[in-house]
């Protein structure tokens, strides 16, 4: 599947992909290119492909930015009302000038939100009156907005094939590429809770502007952080990446392990002899199974650290019914399946009609 399938709000049909360009010059990612080019063209629509070569750096965090405040709250739609009475369409306003309007009237972080909100929607339908690719969004940036029946105003087309020739696309002045690379993989942030998921990207985009060039101070102010908690930020992530930027325990990396030392690893857990992480890690089977995937020429197989066993023991461990068999428990715990099964037998009789 493609990862983006929409209308333009002009009636056109359009296929994305977006990704890094190593990543999308793979083979079967070519196949895929050509598929939708081929789909675009029948339905006399548009491919776009989005890589660090086509889309700016400074495009991308305004999107992301704005696409992480789009999330609807219970008051937003009262405070919208209020909003838009006192910024008229097409008046050129910063959102903390906005914010000060309506001061006193709600708390200001969810006025500040449901400004955000207003704006990340008018971006959606093409009514925000800003250049994404010269400004960073942010509290200070005047901002105007087109009346809902304006002709909208259509985002730059990416192109549809790979540039692999073409020189870099120029990022903007204020975001240097050698100050902004990070080392490791990159973070899947849709697989967190929304809360985390916001925090990780303010963290993200925090780190990265003082990355570019921008003043440490100024941006730990306007993301509501020290500047010894953004110091301390910004080298754990030059030292992991992104998922330094990921709020603790909240995410976690894709086991290297071999598929075939985990199921060793669970079947010796499994044992009525109760083994010791050192005993599991140094265990014989580990070792034959070794030697099994080296006879197979598995270059990925590489034989499991003391500290990878561990935290896979530890992952065992959170598994309630697999505790429940180390331990030869008499049953298997099972969880409550209906509302009566989670009331006591007192507050049954509390609630019971007389």
């Amino acid at each position: 599947m493609p990862d983006a399938v929409g209308m333009l709000s002009d009636g056109t049909f359009f296929i994305a992909e977006a990704g890094m360009e190593d990543d999308k010059l793979q083979e079967r990612n070519l196949v895929k290119a050509e598929a939708a080019r081929r789909l675009a063209r029948i339905r006399r629509g548009v491919f776009w492909m989005g890589t660090e070569r086509t889309l700016t750096r400074q495009r991308h965090y305004n999107l992301v930015f704005l696409h992480a405040r789009r999330k609807t709250f219970p008051t937003f739609a009262e405070i919208v009302l209020a909003v838009q009475e006192i910024w008229p369409w097409g008046e050129v306003a910063s959102v903390k000038e906005i914010e000060s309007r309506l001061a006193g009237r709600w708390p200001t972080n969810l006025v500040e939100a449901a400004i955000w909100k207003l704006v990340g929607d008018s971006l959606a339908v093409g009514h925000l009156l800003v250049d994404l690719e010269q400004h960073t969004l942010d509290r200070h940036l005047p901002l105007a907005l087109l009346p809902p029946d304006a002709v909208a105003l259509l985002p730059p087309s990416l192109p549809d094939t790979l540039l692999a020739d073409s020189p870099m696309v120029e990022v903007a002045a204020a975001l240097p590429e050698q100050s902004t690379s990070m080392v490791g993989s990159t973070v899947d942030a849709s697989t967190l809770p929304e809360k985390q998921r916001e925090q990780f990207h303010r963290n993200l985009r925090a780190v990265e502007l003082v990355l570019a060039g921008a003043s440490q101070t100024s941006v730990a102010k306007e993301a509501g952080m020290a500047c010894s908690t953004l110091s301390r930020l910004i080298q754990r992530t030059r030292e992991k990446g992104q998922i330094a930027c990921a709020p603790r325990g909240s995410y976690q990396r894709k086991s290297t392990m071999h598929p075939a030392f985990q199921e060793c690893i669970r079947r010796l857990y499994l044992l009525p002899t109760r083994l010791s992480k050192t005993a599991i890690h140094e265990h014989t089977e580990m070792q034959q199974v070794a030697a099994r995937l080296s006879k197979d020429s598995d270059t990925s197989a590489k034989y499991p650290s003391y500290d990878q066993v561990r935290r896979e023991i530890l992952r065992l461990e959170s598994e309630p019914e697999l505790v429940a068999v180390r331990e030869q428990a008499k049953s298997l715990p099972r969880s409550r399946s209906s509302p009566s099964r989670l009331c006591s037998p007192f507050r049954l009789q509390r609630c019971s009609p007389r």
